[in-house]
């Protein structure tokens, strides 16, 4: 009796709400294109090791959108530099492709900007089987989520293109995407469409500047430097706020 209790509280469905998806599926096909991923990466390497440029190429790519398809709030990995050192002179010179400049911005840019657009679905999926809680859900009855939707509301494509090309990621925008119940696939085109321009320009200034992987390293630790500024003052807040703190204070 105690088991099954348990159990029920790990396995137990929440009702479906009014999303009308079916994330069971959804999520089965996200693992299904993770293999494919994996399986191609793991053949590139095979092939690799025949002193082949083309499985050296295979395994990159795929292990690169691999990993890319697992950054999202729930796995808040960097993504620049992996971006970056695809377009780079140096990774285009072990595989023959330096002089290909154009082609390798079109296919880093479109094959990164699919790999972030399935995690930012995955990511949708994820949130809308949370929101379909009664405690979640209760986020939609809060003032600032009444304020926050009209905001959205007025151009939510756009606003998420936008926020899609700011290299600090603003996971907000996208909660509240999935939130309003935003069209899941409008939703994959506005950050696949967002992403594409801001790698095609990552991958501009990775040949233009001819980078080299430190200083692919250089930008992006900088980087991770500005989002945690961004965050270090509400984390501080947060401390500032818990009980033990206050009674140590006095």
């Amino acid at each position: 009796m105690r088991f099954s209790s348990l159990a029920a509280v790990f396995y137990r469905s929440p009702p479906h709400g009014e999303d009308g998806l079916n994330l069971r599926v959804a999520f089965g096909l996200f693992l299904v294109y993770l293999a494919v991923l994996a399986g191609l990466a793991k053949a590139g390497l095979s092939w690799s090791g025949a002193d082949s440029d083309n499985g050296l190429l295979v395994w990159v790519l795929g292990g690169s959108m691999f990993y890319l398809s697992l950054c999202c709030t729930f796995f808040p990995a960097p993504t620049t530099w992996i971006v970056m050192l695809l377009a780079s002179d140096y990774l285009a010179q072990t595989v023959g492709l330096e002089g290909m400049w154009i082609g390798r911005v079109v296919v880093v840019a479109t094959l990164c900007a699919l790999a972030t657009g399935a995690a930012n679905l995955n990511e949708y999926h994820i949130l809308t089987f949370l929101l379909r809680y009664r405690r979640a859900a209760a986020v939609r009855q809060t003032r600032m989520y009444r304020l926050a939707r009209r905001w959205f509301a007025v151009s939510p494509f756009w606003v998420l293109v936008l926020f899609s090309l700011i290299p600090i990621p603003v996971d907000v925008v996208r909660w509240l995407a999935v939130a309003c119940r935003y069209s899941r696939w409008r939703y994959f085109v506005a950050y696949f469409v967002g992403r594409w321009v801001r790698y095609a320009l990552l991958a501009v200034s990775a040949i233009g500047f001819v980078l080299l992987p430190w200083h692919i390293a250089v930008i992006q630790l900088v980087l991770i430097a500005a989002a945690a500024a961004r965050l270090a003052p509400a984390i501080h807040r947060r401390l500032q706020r818990r009980p033990g703190r206050r009674r140590a204070d006095v």
